[in-house]
């Protein structure tokens, strides 16, 4: 999507929401969403997020705080005179598990504390 004249003020309060959807035959049903201030991704290196994880979740189910599903994603945001980036395919070797997560999801980490003895 590439908005034309777009007031600088609008720019900086505009928000990117990203919906993923369980296309139905009938009714379409929302299985999680993120949701992005533009001037974030904007200021980051060449104004780009490149190959993060989304933590999704849904608003109008039972538990907001739960992850519903990830996702991937690549948002390039570019204004006018900036040198836009290309978007490669994400062909790197491990995988990144810094996770983007909203700040109203609550994920519960567990530590496991082993001992490990060798018995003659």
């Amino acid at each position: 999507m590439e908005p034309r004249a777009v007031d600088k003020k609008d720019a900086e309060s505009a928000k990117i929401t990203i919906n993923l959807m369980d296309k139905g035959m009938f009714k379409d049903a929302l299985i999680g969403t993120y949701e992005f201030d533009m001037s974030y991704i904007y200021f980051m290196k060449d104004h780009v997020l490149l190959h993060k994880w989304l933590a999704l979740s849904n608003p109008n189910g039972e538990d907001y705080a739960t992850i519903q599903a990830y996702m991937k994603v690549s948002i390039s945001v570019a204004c006018q005179g900036d040198e836009q980036v290309q978007i490669e395919e994400d062909t790197a070797l491990h995988e990144d598990t810094n996770v983007l997560m909203s700040p109203a999801l609550n994920p519960q980490f567990y530590q496991i504390k082993l001992r490990i003895l060798q018995g003659q």
